[in-house]
């Protein structure tokens, strides 16, 4: 008697199993990513009209001055951890890239390193 009921346990152990396994295997939709984000991003942005976009550019102007000066104070407070420390030194870096004077349209780009240039 033990064992027919172990062995209907079993079955039903593997069946149910079997029809997770079958549910795991559907996919999720995915966000969209690469190519195809960057062609709506740039779609989008030709849809403005250069006052939308003077618009947008001083509300990121504006948003960035904020945060940095919220950083700043947990800076001067000794409350600043170290994703806040790394997100700190690229908003003074881009602050400090847009207060330079522009040559011929877009501001030149930082130089990456590379393998060969670390010696």
């Amino acid at each position: 008697m033990k064992r027919h009921i172990l062995i209907a346990v079993a079955s039903l152990l593997m069946v149910g199993s079997a029809g997770l396994r079958a549910e795991d295997t559907k996919e999720a939709p995915k966000p969209a990513t690469g190519e195809h984000a960057e062609k709506k991003k740039k779609t989008e942005a030709e849809k403005l009209s250069p006052e939308e976009r003077a618009k947008r550019r001083k509300e990121a102007t504006a948003k960035r001055e904020l945060r940095l000066k919220e950083l700043r104070e947990k800076k001067a407070a000794g409350t600043l951890n170290d994703a806040d420390k790394t997100q700190l030194e690229r908003l003074e870096k881009q602050a400090e890239r847009s207060k330079r004077p522009k040559k011929d349209g877009a501001a030149p780009q930082p130089k990456k390193e590379t393998a060969t240039d670390v010696k």
